[in-house]
């Protein structure tokens, strides 16, 4: 699963005037003990006109960003650190190493200075927004084939057994009111939120009604893929029927043959572009094609989009139910802000009106999973963006195993989710 990208250019601006300060100093410093130091004074300017000229499309500023700017963890999964972020601005930007700092001054400052304007256009294109980004439609490269790898903490990994049926876990309010509870039982927070009961009023969340009214012939349960093509250890490349795609058919038909709800299952592959594998930009391309499903079908109350983790090699997200090795399951939850000078702040680029909904419906599944199948289900993991859960208040992002789980092992961890999910939408199994 790969993150929504955004950018604060409040922080850009700062970290790049800091930078080009910096810059600045030690080049008067070397200036002045360097005698042989002589640059044509219109250099500069001849710079600056060029690179006015040229037309530079957004995944140029991308490249830069991605190389110069600290924070990249901010909207990048490319995972730079700023350790050498000063020489790599250099070498990207001029072609010199430090070595050679006496011929770099002149021309750092109006780069960066032009740099600095243009990228605003940048941060603004890859905000999460509705629509296609046209450029992904004319490009013949893969441009994301990474895996998002999420925190585990002290998550268990090993297999649990469950010899008995009534070893299912419940939790008393005074546990479910303490944040540090929640924090070592329910959920993993991602980097450095810090979220209160306020951002996390378990108690009224874990009691709202999210029951739904069967009706016939209709599709009430919407089940899609932002990432088509995430399969497993023992997937054949690029076949739709050994990854997740195929997961959520099984679901679809479990769902409706066993409780006899209507389900759409889309199928569509947004991140796939021109034949090739593009994680990135799927979430912006997914988006269009599922608002216009749910607008033709209003009955559609539920949205659930179905991916698998990605894990380093050594760890195995295994779990026993009824009998079976299976996959553990794992709910993200998106809300939309992020830590700002140890505040959490709104991303007013990313609007969610369903965001206590959302929370509410993965801790009543997160709940009643622990209630039913002890084990099974990995921690609720939060993080500042949104994903697909704006879509609709029933909305659920679900990471079905991982990359080191086999398909059958995946495969296994349907028919449990399906029954946690009928129980949380008071669905009553059918009699036909």
């Amino acid at each position: 699963m790969v993150r929504i990208h955004t950018i604060n250019l409040k922080k850009i601006k700062m970290k790049l005037l800091i930078g080009l300060v910096f810059l600045c100093v030690i080049g008067i410093i070397k200036l002045q003990e360097s005698k042989s130091f002589s640059i044509n004074i219109n250099f500069n300017s001849k710079i600056s006109n060029y690179l006015k000229g040229q037309s530079l499309d957004s995944r140029s500023y991308k490249k830069i960003l991605e190389e110069t700017i600290p924070y990249v963890e901010d909207y990048s999964n490319v995972g730079h650190t700023s350790d050498n972020f000063f020489s790599k601005s250099f070498l990207l930007l001029t072609g010199i190493s430090w070595d050679n700092l006496n011929t770099v001054i002149e021309i750092i400052v109006p780069t960066a200075k032009y740099f600095n304007i243009n990228s605003q256009e940048y941060a603004q294109n890859i905000m999460e927004i509705g629509g296609a980004f046209e450029e992904y439609k004319n490009s013949h490269q893969i441009i994301q084939d990474e895996e998002d790898y999420y925190d585990l903490e002290d998550e268990n990994t090993d297999i649990f057994e469950d010899p008995f049926n009534n070893t299912g876990i419940k939790y008393t309010k005074e546990q479910l009111a303490d944040m540090n509870f929640l924090q070592r039982n329910i959920y993993n927070f991602e980097g450095n939120l810090i979220l209160s009961q306020k951002d996390l009023p378990v108690l009224n969340l874990m009691n709202k009604d999210l029951s739904i009214k069967k009706k016939s012939n209709k599709p009430q349960i919407l089940i899609f893929h932002t990432h088509s093509q995430e399969a497993f250890l023992d997937s054949s490349p690029g076949d739709l029927d050994e990854g997740v795609v195929a997961l959520g058919e099984k679901m679809a038909k479990t769902l409706h043959e066993k409780y006899g709800v209507g389900v759409l299952h889309h199928k569509g592959q947004y991140d796939v572009v021109n034949g090739k594998l593009m994680r990135e930009g799927s979430y912006e391309r997914m988006e269009p094609a599922l608002k216009k499903i749910i607008k033709e079908n209003p009955s559609i109350e539920v949205v659930i989009d179905i991916h698998r983790d990605g894990v380093p090699d050594n760890v195995r997200l295994v779990s026993k139910v009824n009998g079976k090795s299976t996959a553990k399951i794992m709910f993200v939850n998106g809300i939309c802000k992020t830590m700002q000078n140890n505040k959490l702040v709104d991303i007013k680029s990313l609007p969610n009106p369903y965001i206590e909904e959302n929370l509410a419906f993965s801790l009543q599944m997160q709940l009643k999973g622990n209630e039913l199948y002890p084990g099974f289900l990995r921690k609720i993991y939060i993080k500042p963006y949104r994903y697909s859960l704006h879509l609709c208040p029933k909305s659920l992002v679900v990471e079905v195993g991982a990359n080191t789980n086999t398909f059958e092992e995946a495969e296994n961890a349907i028919e449990p989710l399906c029954e946690i999910l009928a129980e949380v939408l008071e669905l009553k199994e059918s009699n036909y």
